[in-house]
């Protein structure tokens, strides 16, 4: 099989890119080539092609006349980029996957568990990546109905390698950074809600499957954890992997930790102290041989080992950093662990 990823050495995409190599299937990857140093080193087995996806003549120019069974998209975040790869690649495979959010799941406990028919966002979110990724999926769908466009839409859950991600502060290491520096873990919320953080490595597994799999086109499907963990556990399970204490944990009430718009929205604050608990019936339908195979304290290991072992890929962002500054001067006091203010 024929494997194209758009980006491809990213958090969730290098291991995507592994998996199909380790199937044996011949793997492409278009990307612009930068910021690598932050990431894992592209495999030898993959055939580079370097072109801004943005850009669509270039994109042509390094196409030629490529076609492929399959291509995964990465990294389209509206309903404009979505256009773009319809027009891009209609004809140029057999199918098309592209990524986008469970972020899109209404947050209601009628829904709960979430299923892939859950009801989604609307243009009323208030959140321009959940819109987008939304509005992504409604463009593939249109091109789907109207033409015969291949889609398939998968919604990855919280999905972790090369980042440790953070209920307040972006997925950099900028916010790990202040833990080291002897901060305490944001928490927002009293931090007992269900995650369901899955490694990349498992999420993988489960991707690769959906492959060449023709009664998949016009499906969608989230890929997410089975084994769930509390925030709190999660919290403590970074800390310890980076070696410090594990009840190190700063919790902001609710109505408190609604007003940190610092990095996110209030509806995605709002996801960050709701329950993240999906049904696995169709991923398991498809894919049935898929189970997640890494707990998130052995996986927490490996990503901060990986992090640790070269300061490179320890992305800090000035702007997240004064940022959290901010946030920590409203809410602790020096070294003790109790809010400040409120």
């Amino acid at each position: 099989m024929k494997v194209l990823l758009i980006g491809g050495n990213g958090n969730i995409s290098w291991w995507c890119a592994e998996e199909a190599i380790r199937r044996g299937y011949e793997v492409y990857e278009l990307n612009r080539g930068m910021t690598r140093s932050t990431r894992r080193a592209v495999q030898h087995d993959v055939h580079e092609m370097i072109a801004d996806i943005r850009d669509e003549e270039s994109v042509l120019q390094a196409l030629g006349n490529e076609t492929f069974d399959v291509i995964c998209d990465f990294i389209c975040f509206n309903e404009i980029q979505a256009g773009q790869a319809v027009r891009l690649f209609a004809g140029r495979c057999s199918q098309y996957i592209v990524i986008s959010s469970e972020a899109v799941y209404r947050r209601e406990s009628r829904y709960l568990p979430f299923r892939e028919d859950t009801p989604q966002y609307s243009g009323d979110v208030g959140d321009s990546y959940i819109l987008g990724k939304v509005n992504v999926e409604k463009v593939f769908r249109e091109a789907y109905r109207e033409n015969g466009f291949p889609i398939t839409i998968v919604r990855p859950g919280y999905t972790y390698d090369t980042i440790i991600q953070m209920p307040v502060g972006q997925n950099c290491f900028t916010a790990p950074k202040k833990l080291i520096k002897g901060y305490p873990f944001l928490m927002p919320g009293d931090g007992e809600n269900l995650v369901a953080p899955l490694h990349s490595r498992d999420f993988a597994k489960a991707f690769a499957g959906l492959m060449g799999k023709k009664e998949t086109i016009g499906e969608g499907y989230h890929i997410a954890a089975e084994r769930l963990i509390t925030w709190n556990e999660m919290a403590r399970d970074i800390l310890l992997a980076l070696d410090l204490d594990p009840e190190n944990i700063l919790h902001i009430p609710y109505a408190e930790a609604m007003k940190i718009t610092e990095f996110y929205s209030g509806t995605v604050n709002r996801q960050h102290m709701w329950h993240y608990i999906f049904d696995h019936t169709k991923i398991k339908k498809a894919v049935p041989e898929w189970r997640q195979e890494i707990d998130f304290t052995d996986g927490i290991r490996e990503t901060t080992s990986w992090l640790l072992a070269d300061t490179k890929r320890q992305r800090i962002n000035p702007d997240y950093d004064r940022k959290l500054e901010s946030i920590y001067a409203r809410y602790w006091k020096g070294t003790r662990n109790e809010l400040s203010d409120l």
